[in-house]
């Protein structure tokens, strides 16, 4: 592959910043983008009275939807990871053995986020500010392309929204007594 796209990846390569590197791979960790997503979720469920966990529970539902959609979606895909297409891209970090596209990390951060963001309005700005800091991760460690990570927010987003309606449901149910 050639093109804008590799060019910028290639650009941000050449120009990474040693302590934002050190804080982008924190941000790209697993735990990042599951355990402290949903984490907040849980906390801001917790500070409710009476209140199930339903944006932690509904956070984890849309995480494990979009990270196994994600999957299929790379296997549809095959494409190689900027590193692979241009070998003088270096990476920071490590470079994942399956395909790019669509990006996981952030299909399955935003999926998490917009759930907790329908729940908790108070916290919208901060868990979509982190999905997209973990997407832009993903492309500053050399990872990713761009289109990669914004078909992945895409699909997190729409996952997010369809396990947020589901949980509207099924709260509306158990309320009516349905």
């Amino acid at each position: 592959m050639t093109g804008p796209e590799l060019d910028l990846v290639r650009f941000v390569a050449e120009h990474r910043w040693e302590p934002l590197t050190s804080l982008m791979n924190a941000v790209s960790a697993w735990w990042f983008k599951s355990i402290l997503l949903i984490g907040i979720g849980l906390v801001a469920d917790l500070r409710l009275p009476r209140r199930l966990p339903i944006a932690a529970a509904g956070a984890t539902v849309a995480y494990t939807a979009a990270h196994l959609l994600s999957q299929w979606g790379k296997d549809l895909t095959d494409r190689d990871r900027p590193s692979i297409a241009d070998p003088s891209i270096l990476v920071a970090g490590n470079v994942p053995g399956s395909s790019a596209m669509p990006s996981s990390h952030a299909a399955t951060a935003f999926a998490a986020a917009v759930v907790i963001a329908f729940i908790h309005p108070r916290l919208r700005w901060w868990v979509l500010g982190l999905a997209a800091l973990i997407a832009v991760s993903r492309v500053y460690l050399g990872v990713h392309y761009p289109s990669d990570v914004l078909v992945g927010a895409a699909l997190g987003a729409a996952v997010g929204v369809a396990c947020w309606w589901g949980v509207r449901a099924a709260s509306e149910r158990v309320s009516s007594g349905r």
